[in-house]
């Protein structure tokens, strides 16, 4: 007779598969290579070798991968101090995993004719009508010039608004303007008692651009500002928009911007000083601690393996999941392909794109909300062309690959993004599998 505990996962594992409609099919097929070593047993020593070293407190992994059957690994501890394990339901703060959520519901105000993605975001936000564009400081004073043409949704949704965030002030220099202005990155919450995303957009709105819209990809606050048009193009509330739209009909039911209500449910967030690892105390935890949140759309959402998981097969069914189609093929095709052409470069990301993707970033350009596999052979030869990933501030991660039919999602809670390998040791796990 099983023990109670391994009664416990086994529970868990059918009503993942139930909800995943795998239902009829065998637990697992472990994804069984030639030599016999599955590629579940390869991720949980990895997992367990990531635990023991210190890197993270633990963390989850989910793949689906052509017609098996998807397989999940969990090892770890959700809070070490108070040494609660991880689950299938922990919920973990996702931060910019947000931005493609985001991005997908704006395309469904596209298919629906509410909104062009070439169109002035000053239709919805008239504080964006006359933008003006950095070009130096001049002593105390900053010089600036008129925008050349209009910031568009598709500016926002593939990060070449000219809009900037704090976290770049090694990168460009109106980064140090936001944080003058208080919008220091997971902070500004609290320092400018903001509660709204009209207040947040009007704020960001006052920054000169870093760039020239359309001409260079900056990673920032565009994706914060495309929730603020989505609430005014849609007369909802971002928040709730996105519910209707994309969270329900997946059935992403613990998805949202608000931490649970079962505090133990959520993961504790742990982060990287100077090589030792530490907890973090909610007044310092980046914007998201224990009150209600402005639900930005760069980087405000809670969510789960399971949850999360939803949503990427529903990219790679190219729309639809169990019955439920939230968006066309065609959106989803669009949403997956690179958007920056030759005039971007060979490289057109900035190495801020690390700050997303936890990990390297060659080989890639940018779709709608996401990355997109350019050239695999600058990527050191690892996954497809057409690839669409991103992750998040807490090491998240996920990645698309549609010409190898795999999908997967990596949770964990450990700042910054990129402090360890772990998305590219992973990646490298698969797909050496895979092979």
């Amino acid at each position: 007779m099983p023990n109670k505990k391994s009664a416990h996962r086994t529970l868990n594992r059918r009503a993942f598969l139930l909800s995943t409609g795998a239902a009829n099919l065998s637990l697992s097929s472990g994804f069984a290579s030639d030599n016999g070593v599955t590629l579940e047993h390869k991720l949980k020593s990895w997992l367990a070798d990531i635990v023991e070293k210190g890197w993270v407190s633990g963390g989850s992994v989910y793949v689906t991968y052509g017609n098996e059957t998807p397989l999940y690994v969990i090892h770890g501890k959700a809070d070490i101090e108070s040494r609660v394990p991880l689950n299938i339901d922990t919920i973990y703060r996702i931060y910019s995993m947000t931005k493609p959520i985001t991005a997908a519901t704006m395309m469904t105000l596209v298919e629906s004719g509410t909104v062009t993605l070439d169109q002035p975001i000053a239709d919805f936000l008239p504080e964006f009508s006359n933008p003006q564009v950095f070009v130096k400081f001049n002593g105390d004073d900053i010089v600036t010039e008129p925008a050349k043409r209009p910031i568009t949704i598709r500016h926002l949704l593939t990060h070449t608004a000219g809009l900037s965030a704090s976290f770049n002030k090694e990168i460009e220099p109106t980064a140090k303007l936001y944080l003058k202005a208080g919008l220091a990155t997971g902070q500004w919450y609290d320092k400018l008692n903001i509660r709204t995303l009209s207040a947040l957009t009007k704020k960001i709105a006052q920054i000169p651009l870093a760039a020239q819209p359309g001409e260079q990809w900056i990673y920032g606050s565009s994706l914060d500002v495309a929730g603020r048009v989505i609430e005014v193009a849609s007369d909802m509330e971002f928040s709730k928009y996105m519910k209707e739209k994309i969270l329900a009909p997946l059935k992403m039911h613990d998805t949202s911007f608000s931490p649970p209500a079962n505090k133990n449910r959520l993961a504790a967030l742990y982060a990287n000083y100077n090589g030792t690892t530490l907890r973090m105390p909610p007044r310092l935890i980046p914007q998201w601690g224990e009150d209600p949140v402005v639900p930005a759309g760069g980087a405000g959402l809670f969510s789960t393996l399971l949850d999360y998981s939803q949503f990427i097969r529903m990219l790679l069914n190219k729309g639809e999941l169990d019955g439920a189609r939230v968006l066309s093929t065609k959106t989803i095709e669009l949403m997956m392909t690179n958007q920056l052409g030759s005039d971007f470069g060979d490289t057109p990301l900035s190495s801020a794109a690390r700050f997303g993707l936890g990990g390297e970033y060659q080989g890639l350009g940018f779709g709608l909300g996401g990355s997109v596999m350019r050239s695999p052979e600058q990527a050191n030869g690892i996954g497809s062309k057409g690839e669409y990933a991103w992750g998040g501030a807490a090491s998240t991660t996920f990645w698309v690959d549609p010409a190898q039919r795999l999908g997967v999602t990596f949770m964990t809670q450990k700042l910054p993004s990129g402090a360890h390998p772990l998305r590219d040791q992973l990646r490298r796990i698969i797909y050496n599998h895979l092979a």
